[in-house]
């Protein structure tokens, strides 16, 4: 076995070498080209071979914004142990080879280790100090959990999940706090936090929330594949009978195989459940309060001004908003005459399909950090649980539109029979899913009455639409069209 490498002596090369590997990263949140990464913290953490350091680096962008990632390193021999996936290799030589220490089992494991013992482990810069307990710190049965998120995800021992942050943000952790409160309401649909991992660094008022394990949901599907296996079966039905008016449409979309409305309904039950406990939850951050005049026209400037970011940004995929500009306007200033508007509680922020998870027992909620291209301090104010549940709303349209474009293109001729079908499929579930929240929380001070529920159902999702082509614009430009047909349509 050859000597350990020195993380120092891979310093310069390690930052060069990020500058090139951060962008290929699905994680890796920023759009603007890298100016610098610099390695605030670079500390071995195994001296075995290959050697693991915890890294923490600063990354500059040409339009002079910096952030924080943590992407643990190993470095060790080209001729050693080698990552299964290509692409977690930052850097490599004749002489070394310096790759992302989650990308395997062997160096994975000094994290769970230090997670799962409870230890806090002294760095230069900073220190690692773990929390939680009750897990077992010697098992090596650790894998990747293949999802596309913002984070990277690991299964330990098959019972339990490894969630590491990517971003290094010194602020209270929402994702902690969300399930942590979550748990002591007694809502059973989470996974509660088993243990957790904090960066702590002098002069930072919080730690930064490094990894959160959490029971393993093995036998789970995600919400997501669900609904796209049910439009698969809906789609190839469809491709099979030709023509029908929107009753039969609408027929064929519970007939079908896979159908999905039976789901879509207790999803919106448990969303309910969700929401009647976080207004019930207690505590100085998390308790409910009234939603005032004022709260509405912030939300309603924040909204306006969302989307007149998007539009000056004049981007040419997203022709056509400007000529809707005024109509989407209005739709969302109707937020402010809302006399009654109900409870302003913390939601979930994030709350798709891709976010629940599909068990033997009923469904799952996962993720709570909120939409990630928002601040911390944003996701972390009290909300309209509506926000939530637009959010879910605009997944059914997504996973309708997604499901088609994944089947054939609109030059098909069989475009617009399937593409109504679709149009079908996402509106029962929708009515499914709101119909179901509505019932359970009737009557409840979380809810206004059911004119102003659907105002600001609305408005909510013109805005949740106005992010989803801000972030398709940034990582996925062939999926525009589908937000940006929502928002063309929305004021029809």
């Amino acid at each position: 076995m050859s000597a350990p490498v020195d993380v120092d002596a891979v310093r310069d090369v390690l930052e060069r070498s990020l500058a090139e590997w951060l962008p290929r990263q699905r994680w890796y949140g920023a759009g603007a080209a890298i100016s610098a990464v610099r390695c605030e913290e670079l500390t071995a953490i195994d001296d075995g071979e290959p050697s693991v350091a915890a890294c923490i680096i600063s990354v500059g962008d040409a339009d002079g914004s910096v952030a924080r990632y943590n992407v643990p390193v190993a470095t060790g021999s080209p001729r050693g142990l080698r990552p299964s996936d290509p692409g977690a290799v930052v850097y490599e030589d004749d002489r070394i080879m310096i790759f992302d220490a989650l990308a395997d089992a062997h160096t994975a494991a000094p994290w769970w280790r230090i997670i799962a013992s409870g230890r806090t482990v002294q760095l230069r810069a900073g220190r690692l100090a773990a929390g939680g307990s009750g897990l077992d710190p010697t098992t090596t049965d650790i894998s990747p959990l293949v999802r596309e998120q913002s984070n990277t995800s690991l299964v330990v021992a098959g019972a339990h999940l490894l969630k590491v942050m990517r971003r290094v943000l010194f602020e209270p952790s929402v994702e902690l706090e969300m399930t942590r409160a979550l748990a002591q309401t007694g809502f059973a649909h989470i996974a509660p936090a088993e243990a957790w991992l904090h960066y702590e660094r002098d002069g930072e008022p919080h730690g930064a929330l490094l990894a959160l394990a959490q029971r393993y949901l093995r036998n789970g599907t995600e919400g997501w594949k669900l609904a796209l296996t049910s439009l698969r079966d809906l789609y190839a039905d469809a491709e099979e009978h030709s023509g029908g008016d929107a009753a039969e449409r609408l027929q064929a979309v519970e007939d079908a195989g896979g159908s999905f409305t039976a789901e879509a309904r207790r999803l919106g039950e448990i969303t309910a459940q969700m929401h009647l406990a976080l207004a019930g939850a207690t505590g100085a951050d998390i308790a409910a309060q009234p939603i005032t005049s004022a709260s509405l026209n912030e939300w309603a400037d924040e909204m306006l001004a969302d989307l007149d970011e998007l539009i000056s940004a004049g981007n040419q995929r997203a022709q056509g908003l400007p000529d809707h500009r005024d109509a989407l306007g209005s739709r969302i200033s109707a937020i402010r005459r809302i006399k009654a508007p109900g409870l302003a509680i913390r939601i979930h922020g994030d709350f798709h399909l891709g976010q629940v998870l599909r068990t033997d027992a009923g469904w799952t909620v996962l993720d709570f950090e909120g939409e990630p291209r928002r601040s911390v301090e944003h996701r972390r104010r009290r909300h309209s649980a509506l926000r939530d549940v637009a959010g879910m709303l605009r997944s059914f349209d997504y996973a309708a539109a997604v499901g088609l474009m994944q089947r054939t293109t609109p030059a098909d001729p069989a475009w617009p029979h399937l593409h109504a079908h679709g149009r079908s499929w996402a509106l029962a579930n929708r009515e499914a899913f709101w119909s179901a929240y509505v019932e359970r929380t009737a009557g409840s001070r979380l809810m206004p009455d059911a004119g102003a529920a659907l105002t600001l159902r609305r408005a909510f999702e013109i805005q949740k639409a106005v992010y989803e082509v801000g972030y398709e614009l940034a990582h996925r430009p062939q999926w525009v069209p589908v937000p940006l047909a929502f928002l063309l349509e929305a004021t029809s």
